[in-house]
């Protein structure tokens, strides 16, 4: 495993102990265990009652609804962080995937002269009002440096290329991504941020070799990682994990790819990457001063909604317990 950067910073000792007092309250192993084990969806929403989703869920008419809950607990994970961290520059840095997204979302809509309001997401820096004001009327300026730039390089891109809607999401993300590498504001923010181009980077390689499309990959490829995946553009599938022996990506690269070539699914894969960022997460349980752990919970946070959607998708679609399991990243 990869030693995680430090830095001492005494104004997060208020946060740190209230992350320690909340992160009991994460679900762990056994009560995903149970929640796999739940005979009908319904039983889910029982089973969450004393956790951070209780009051949430307790809301809902239907199981059906369970989004409408994630979407409720993920606002107030924003909110919370945003109350915690005595540098604001770390929610706002949070947030920002939020305005990149709903750059996307208004740039593909003015293109296709569609109303996409319903893909809107409220969790951003720019309010979604402002944020549609702007791009109606072409004040592009007024956004933030970041975000008129990454529109301006989707835009030439979409016109010099091939004028597909799904130019506009590969560069906007290359444009977010570059962004967080460069510019968050915690050396571990902007180190986990490394890990996930790179992760990203290598699974969208092992997709296209599998495909037989890698000539797609330099114009896929995120900036900003430890690594150029570029390097086995030219291996066979099964030789890519020899070209990152050296790296920590090896054993993951090695396992996920002999689970496709074995039973045809990157789900293997996938969860092995997931896992490999939450191990980077675990790692910040250790530290006693710094912004570490709060960045920290914020992801495992992240991930563990992630988790009960899948929990809830599976049950709701009659999905055997052992294939749910199959996908399922580990919990904090």
């Amino acid at each position: 495993m990869i030693r995680i950067p430090r830095q001492e910073d005494t104004r997060f000792a208020h946060a740190l102990g209230r992350i320690r007092a909340l992160e009991p309250s994460l679900l762990d192993r056994q009560k995903v265990d149970r929640l796999l084990d739940a005979s009908e969806p319904k039983e889910l929403i029982n089973l969450l009652q004393d956790s951070d989703y209780g009051t949430w869920l307790s809301e809902l008419d239907s199981p059906f609804q369970f989004e409408q809950a994630l979407r409720k607990e993920r606002k107030r994970v924003y909110e919370l962080i945003e109350r915690l961290s005595p540098e604001p520059a770390i929610p706002k840095a949070l947030r920002s995937k939020y305005d990149f997204h709903n750059l996307k979302v208004l740039t593909k809509a003015a293109i296709a002269e569609k109303n996409f309001d319903h893909a809107l997401v409220e969790l951003g820096n720019v309010p979604i009002t402002e944020f549609k004001w702007i791009m109606e009327n072409e004040k592009y300026e007024k956004l933030p440096k970041y975000l008129s730039k990454a529109f301006e390089t989707a835009i030439n891109a979409f016109y010099t290329e091939n004028k597909n809607p799904r130019t506009i999401s590969i560069s906007i993300d290359r444009s977010m991504f570059k962004h967080f590498a460069e510019n968050s504001p915690t050396q571990f923010l902007r180190f986990y941020r490394k890990i996930e181009i790179d992760l990203i980077n290598l699974k969208t390689l092992i997709r296209l070799k599998a495909l037989n499309q890698e000539s797609l990959y330099p114009q896929m490829k995120l900036e900003g990682g430890t690594i150029d995946p570029s390097e086995a553009l030219n291996e066979s599938l099964e030789s890519i994990p020899h070209k990152f022996y050296s790296t920590p990506y090896y054993n993951i690269l090695e396992e996920g790819i002999s689970s496709y070539k074995k039973n045809g699914s990157f789900n293997r894969l996938e969860k092995l990457m997931d896992d490999f960022l939450l191990e980077v997460l675990r790692q910040t349980k250790y530290i006693d001063m710094g912004p570490e752990p709060l960045i920290a919970y914020f992801f495992a946070k992240l991930n563990e909604i992630k988790v009960v959607r899948m929990v809830f998708v599976g049950k709701l679609n009659n999905v055997p317990r052992e294939k749910i399991r199959e996908r399922l990243p580990d919990v904090f």
